[in-house]
């Protein structure tokens, strides 16, 4: 039984929960099953009403995203004073919030007073690709449903297809799993000159601490604004996922294949301690990203807390 089943099933059995978190890296199909759950809750077999669904039309029904790096304060209030109302065609009002790592830590705990009270027959549908960005208070009060990892592999290849690098897409592949997204970043800025950057700095990370403080500098000339250094840190992530895959020697899964060589010798070095280390230093700075501190300092942390 998938995910799209047990959700059915549980609609089917009258057994909802006023809140449920996505958890995966395939961000298209847990929007899809998001919305196709919402058009089961809302409208049953009803086609003019799922309709309106699908448009983002119902009154019933609010769907949250953002293009930036920021869910904004006000399309929450904007969201909680709408599902505070009853509902106006039907017996339940859900709402979609995409992305959900992106609230800040005001936006969060606005949607947690609203978890922890929330109006009769409201339903959330939180989606994440980062739940180790979210409190893990929001965590508790919901129902989480899982959704299996993308092929990465097929997610690069289907980049390629739309004549983007190689390289760049094991870039893109470590942010996104939405191949819109992947496009309309390739478009906005020279991933190829920012993949070199962060590579050279996850190198000095590793081999030279006082130089990699000095290269911050560099990097953040190629990372200008927040949604590539938010790209950055999540390039610098999968460049120690694939230190730790080839630690165990699954060098198959490895995202930037042509370091394979340079990757394994450092393997030689590291203990798993010190990798995971480094991953937990990577998620502190995106909590942080996140909450606007000055990103020279965030990435200056992970050098000086980083791998000893």
């Amino acid at each position: 039984m998938d995910e799209r089943e047990r959700l059915t099933k549980a609609y089917q059995s009258n057994k909802l929960s006023h809140a449920y978190l996505f958890e995966g890296d395939d961000g298209q199909t847990m929007q899809q099953v998001a919305i196709d759950f919402t058009k089961l809750i809302l409208c049953d077999q009803d086609n003019q009403c799922q309709l309106k669904v699908e448009t983002f039309n119902h009154p019933d029904f609010m769907y949250i995203s953002s293009e930036e790096n920021t869910i904004k304060k006000d399309q929450i209030e904007q969201l909680l004073h709408h599902m505070n109302q009853l509902p106006i065609e039907g017996d339940y009002k859900v709402y979609i919030i995409e992305s959900f790592e992106k609230l800040t830590i005001q936006g969060e705990n606005s949607i947690l007073k609203f978890l922890e009270e929330p109006p009769e027959n409201t339903i959330a549908i939180l989606l994440t690709t980062k739940p180790e960005q979210i409190l893990d208070t929001i965590h508790s009060r919901c129902q989480h449903v899982y959704f299996k990892p993308i092929n990465k592999a097929n997610f690069i290849n289907r980049l390629v297809e739309r004549d983007i690098s190689r390289p760049v897409a094991e870039l893109l592949s470590t942010y996104t799993t939405q191949i819109e997204t992947a496009v309309t970043l390739n478009e906005e800025a020279d991933l190829m000159a920012l993949r070199k950057s962060v590579i050279k700095w996850c190198q000095l990370l590793l081999t030279n601490r006082p130089m990699a403080l000095i290269a911050i500098v560099d990097l953040l000339k190629q990372a200008k604004n927040r949604r590539l250094q938010m790209v950055t840190l999540a390039a610098v992530n999968g460049f120690f996922q694939d230190v730790m895959h080839a630690k165990v020697g699954m060098t198959d899964d490895m995202i930037y294949q042509d370091l394979q060589v340079d990757v394994k010798e450092y393997t030689k070095k590291l203990t798993y301690n010190q990798i995971i280390l480094m991953y937990d230093q990577i998620t502190e700075a995106h909590k942080k990203l996140n909450q606007n501190v000055n990103p020279t300092l965030v990435f200056e942390q992970i050098v000086i807390k980083g791998v000893n």
